[in-house]
C-alpha cells in the first residue's frame, strides 16, 4: 500500500561559494590559474566531490579565468601561495576554447536528489577502496598513428595533434624526436609510429574530449608487406 505521506523530494543543494571560504584564492574579478589537482585539498577540507566539481568547473570555465591561463604564469593554493606554473600546452588549450576551436564545456544544472533505498545486508558488488588497498603509480598514455602530422612550431619543439576515435591527443615533440619521425616518414613508404607520454591536461565538449600528452616519446616501426603465399 503507498504511504499516504510520503517525504517532500530533496532541495538542490546549493552551490558551493568558494570565493567567500577561499578569498586569498578565488577571485572573480581577477582569478588567477589554481594549483593543479586543487580538488583533492578541497576534499581534504571536507567538502563533497560533487560540490566542488561543479564549482570549480563554474570558476574555472569562465572567460576571464581562460585569459589568465598563460604559459608561465604561477599557480596558487587556497592560501594564494604559489603552487606551479601553467604550461604551454594547457595555455595552449585555453587559448583553443577562447577561440572557439575547442568548444567549452556546458555545466549540468543539478538535478534534486532522489530518496535512496535502505542498504541490504548483502556485500556490494563493486566495494570501495581504502587507503590501505591503493598504492602510487602513474597513468601513461599510448597513441599509435601511420600518417606524418602537420606540426605547429613552438618554443619546446613542434606541436602535433592526432584525433582518435574518442578524443583529441595534443603532444609537444622535442626537435630530435620529430626529426625521427620525418626520417622514418621519408625512408619507409609505410610506417606505424606509436606515441607514449603522461596524461596532462583534459577538457571535455560536445564535440569530444581534448587530451594533452606529457614528456612524449615516440617510436617508428617499418610496415613490411606480407608475402604472398
Amino acid at each position: 500500500m503507498a504511504d499516504p505521506n510520503p517525504d517532500p523530494p530533496a532541495a538542490p543543494t546549493p552551490p558551493l561559494d568558494l570565493p567567500a571560504r577561499y578569498p586569498a584564492c578565488f577571485d572573480p574579478s581577477n582569478p588567477r590559474p589554481l594549483k593543479l589537482h586543487i580538488h583533492k585539498d578541497l576534499a581534504a577540507a571536507g567538502y563533497l566531490r560533487k560540490e566542488t566539481k561543479r564549482a570549480l568547473a563554474a570558476y574555472c570555465l569562465r572567460r576571464a579565468y581562460l585569459n589568465a591561463m598563460l604559459a608561465g604564469a604561477p599557480r596558487i593554493d587556497l592560501d594564494g601561495q604559489p603552487a606551479g606554473e601553467v604550461t604551454e600546452d594547457q595555455a595552449a588549450l585555453a587559448q583553443a576554447m577562447l577561440s572557439g576551436a575547442v568548444p567549452i564545456p556546458k555545466i549540468r544544472a543539478e538535478r534534486p536528489q532522489e530518496p535512496t533505498p535502505a542498504p541490504t545486508p548483502d556485500l556490494p558488488q563493486d566495494a570501495p577502496l581504502t587507503p590501505e588497498n591503493i598504492v602510487t603509480g602513474r597513468l601513461e598514455l599510448t597513441v599509435k598513428f601511420t600518417q606524418l602530422p602537420q606540426p605547429l612550431p613552438v618554443k619546446a619543439g613542434m606541436k602535433i595533434g592526432i584525433q582518435t576515435d574518442t578524443a583529441l591527443v595534443v603532444a609537444t615533440l622535442p626537435p630530435k624526436v620529430w626529426k625521427k619521425l620525418e626520417q622514418a616518414a621519408r625512408d619507409w613508404p609505410s610506417w606505424i609510429a606509436s606515441l607514449t607520454g603522461k596524461l596532462g591536461a583534459q577538457a571535455g565538449s560536445d564535440a569530444g574530449a581534448v587530451v594533452v600528452l606529457e614528456q612524449a616519446a615516440v617510436q617508428v616501426f617499418e610496415r613490411k608487406a606480407k608475402a604472398a603465399n
